[in-house]
């Protein structure tokens, strides 16, 4: 047992030797392999939207062909002109319903029970929610599928993330200084928008952000539930299941890079607010006086050399 013991003590030994030394090594290979794993498809679908000959392979040239064939297409312009409205709305409803419930989830009892009805939408199943949103409002209700309809399932679908984006950035709100305000004269509404807004306004900038990108992508849902007007990944289903065409590879090629932008957008947005918060708060801590190595003369002393 001893023998058996002290050679895994030996083995644990080199691993931490080992990770110690190329741990950083693993770590980025890591990483890079993940970002590789993630930007690998769409980028080289952005690639080949420029291939002048419309078909999938490495670049021979560059051409805008597609594009200008995407641009003049009546339908397409007409799906990316209500991807564009639907995603404003629902960047409008969202940001304001999980606002109103992150504000009420500090008042409520049973906060995990709220938690797991908020992110419920997150785990059922896409396809699932569109279906049965639309025997709710179609068959029961009697609405007729529209542009509100796929409202009310974008909403059900980007209200968890932005709730949890928004709630993420009030932990960080002192409850203290809130109800300070308030006992000195302030009403709740004026303690909200002159301690806690500035504070939460990146987090509630970056729930709209994520609630327009999960609105502008969104497909199972919307398919149930669209109207006459397409939307963009509708608009793309539809042409797919068809033939693919090289203008579809020039949508697609949009769609990742307006998605990647805003992401980049909130990420540079968020990393500019942060700096600027600590450097505020590093200089209103006052920092400790420097001692000096040499005692100070006494008073005494100090007298009688004057004197002198």
């Amino acid at each position: 047992m001893s023998s058996s013991g002290s050679a895994l003590s030996v083995r644990r030994g080199q691993l931490e030797v080992f990770f110690a030394t190329h741990g950083n090594l693993i770590w980025k290979l890591f990483v890079g392999f993940f970002v590789l794993y993630i930007l690998m498809p769409p980028l080289l679908l952005v690639a080949v939207s420029f291939e002048p000959s419309g078909i999938v392979r490495v670049n021979t040239g560059f051409s805008l062909r597609w594009y200008d064939k995407m641009v003049n297409s009546r339908g397409l312009m007409d799906a990316l002109f209500k991807s564009i409205l639907l995603a404003f709305l629902t960047t409008a409803v969202t940001t304001v319903l999980a606002l109103q419930a992150a504000l009420g989830y500090r008042k409520a009892r049973f906060k995990t029970l709220i938690i797991a009805i908020m992110i419920l939408p997150i785990f059922l199943p896409g396809i699932i929610q569109g279906f049965s949103l639309s025997l709710l409002l179609t068959e029961f209700l009697g609405l007729q599928r529209s542009l509100w309809t796929e409202l009310v399932g974008h909403v059900l679908w980007a209200l968890p993330f932005a709730f949890l984006v928004i709630l993420t950035s009030m932990s960080v709100v002192k409850r203290e200084t809130v109800l300070a305000a308030m006992d000195l004269g302030a009403n709740e509404w004026r303690a909200f928008r002159d301690i806690e807004y500035p504070i939460i306004k990146p987090g509630i900038t970056s729930a709209a952000i994520f609630s327009f990108v999960l609105s502008f992508n969104e497909f199972s849902r919307t398919y149930y539930l669209q109207g006459i007007c397409q939307t963009i990944p509708t608009y793309v289903w539809n042409k797919i299941t068809v033939a693919i065409t090289p203008e579809i590879f020039a949508l697609s090629s949009l769609t990742v890079i307006l998605s990647l932008t805003l992401i980049a957008i909130a990420t540079i947005y968020l990393t500019t607010v942060g700096r600027v918060a600590k450097a505020r708060k590093e200089k209103a801590i006052p920092r400790p006086a420097v001692r000096s190595r040499h005692k100070a003369p006494a008073p005494a002393a100090t007298a009688a050399a004057e004197k002198a």
